[in-house]
Formats: structure tokens, C-alpha cells, sequence
């Protein structure tokens, strides 16, 4: 079970190497796909808090890899969103509340990425801020969409990974 992590980042793998090759195809239209924040919720779960971190800091290093962000930045915010998750498990109890934090996780996600992004290119400061808040909006709500669209087909990846390995199902009851 030690491997669990690994075995899970590997398996939800394809889905963020398929939303960044479609954030570079919206490149022109200054659009990201971003999932990697709905990435961490189902795991979050089911997984050890040391292998959920584990995953998440997995998945922020992967998707911080090619974009113009500070090291660490996406990596440390998934690791501290995966440790309040797994310390709080009965905020994950059922569906609807597992959709509703896919859905805060991705656009606080999208935010620090988004943020963090603009300050390392130095573009908030050469535009106006208007234009920045016009479009950090415009991606935490792209963000927000897609992590209402993309975490369903995710979730069931990732929970027949977990299946496969001999993780016990997340409890429903508290």
C-alpha cells in the first residue's frame, strides 16, 4: 500500500497531460485548463494523509512544470488543501459535498496559480488592474466549470485505480 500514491498519480496522469495539451490549443484565447485542484478531492478520501500529500504535491509539480509560476507554489497550496481535506473527511461524506469541494479547490487553485503567474511575469504590474481582475476572473471561472464538468469522469478514475490497489471505500456516515 505504500506505493498507492504513485500508483494513483500515475493513473490520473493522461487526464492532466490531456488538459495541458488543450491549454496550449486555448493559448491564443488566454485560457488554462485547470484540474488540478478537482484532481486531489477524491483521493483526499480514501488516502493516507502522508499519501495524500504525497499525491497532491505530485500533482502540483507536474502542472507548475511548464508554467511560468514560482517552484513550489502550486505543490505547497495542494499539499496544505489535501492535509485540511483529509483532516476533515466529513466534508467529503457524500457526493454533493465532494462536488462542492472539487469545485472551492480548483478555483483556490486557480487563483494562487493565476496570481502567482501574473507577479512572476511582472503583467500586473504593466497593465491595469482592471484588466488583471477581468481576467483572473474570466479563469477561476473557467476553472470553476470545469472542475463541474471534468471531476466526475476523474472521480471514477481515480476511485477504480483506488479499487484496484485494495483501498477500503471512503465511509459515507461519519
Amino acid at each position: 500500500m505504500f506505493w498507492t500514491w504513485f500508483i494513483l498519480l500515475l493513473a490520473t496522469l493522461p487526464c492532466l497531460w490531456l488538459a495541458d495539451l488543450a491549454s496550449d490549443a486555448l493559448a491564443s484565447h488566454s485560457l488554462v485548463l485547470f484540474v488540478s485542484g478537482a484532481a486531489i478531492v477524491a483521493p483526499c478520501r480514501r488516502l493516507k494523509r502522508w499519501q495524500a500529500v504525497l499525491f497532491a504535491t505530485g500533482v502540483g509539480f507536474l502542472f507548475e512544470a511548464r508554467r511560468p509560476i514560482p517552484a513550489g507554489t502550486l505543490a505547497f497550496l495542494l499539499a496544505g488543501m489535501s492535509i485540511f481535506l483529509t483532516s476533515n473527511r466529513l466534508l467529503l461524506r457524500n457526493t454533493p459535498l465532494v462536488l462542492r469541494g472539487a469545485l472551492i479547490c480548483n478555483t483556490l487553485a486557480c487563483t494562487a496559480w493565476f496570481t502567482s503567474a501574473a507577479l512572476r511575469s511582472g503583467s500586473w504590474v504593466a497593465n491595469e488592474p482592471g484588466h488583471f481582475l477581468q481576467q483572473l476572473l474570466l479563469q477561476v471561472s473557467f476553472a470553476a466549470l470545469l472542475a463541474l464538468v471534468v471531476f466526475i469522469p476523474l472521480a471514477l478514475i481515480q476511485d477504480a485505480t483506488m479499487d484496484r490497489a485494495g483501498i477500503p471505500p471512503a465511509l459515507d456516515s461519519p
